[in-house]
Formats: C-alpha cells, structure tokens, sequence
C-alpha cells in the first residue's frame, strides 16, 4: 500500500518516529492502535466528573452579560 502525503508530513512522520526510537512503521501502528481503543474513563463505564465552582451569587451568565458585542 502506498500513501500520497506531503514531503513536510513526511518528514514530519520520520523525525517523530526517530525521536522514538521506532520505525515509521511501527509508529503508525502505535498511533492506529492507540486511536482505535477507548478512553479510559468510557472504558471502566465511569462518568468523568466537572468540577464545580462557586462564584458567589451572581448566578448564571449570558454572553450578553460579559461582552458587548450584541451578539
């Protein structure tokens, strides 16, 4: 198989690569992998939390509250 990329992507791959210690090969392979697989919080079925913050009592903003752009 053959892949038309641009000689900067190329360059790009190899140095990555090289940095790594691995061939453009394997560090595609890596990357194909590693993009395939799921997150780890949607892979243990655990909902990642937000943090909360209180901001006083203010409530809640609108943009039209913080710029004036009337948008």
């Amino acid at each position: 198989m053959s892949l038309d990329i641009s000689l900067k992507t190329e360059a790009r791959l190899a140095a990555k690569a090289r940095e790594q210690g691995l061939s453009v090969e394997a560090l595609l392979e890596r990357l194909l992998s590693d993009a395939s697989s799921p997150p780890v919080s949607a892979a243990n079925g655990d909902v990642p939390v937000l943090p909360a913050r209180y901001l006083g009592v203010r409530g809640s903003l609108h943009r039209r509250d913080i710029y004036d752009d009337e948008a």
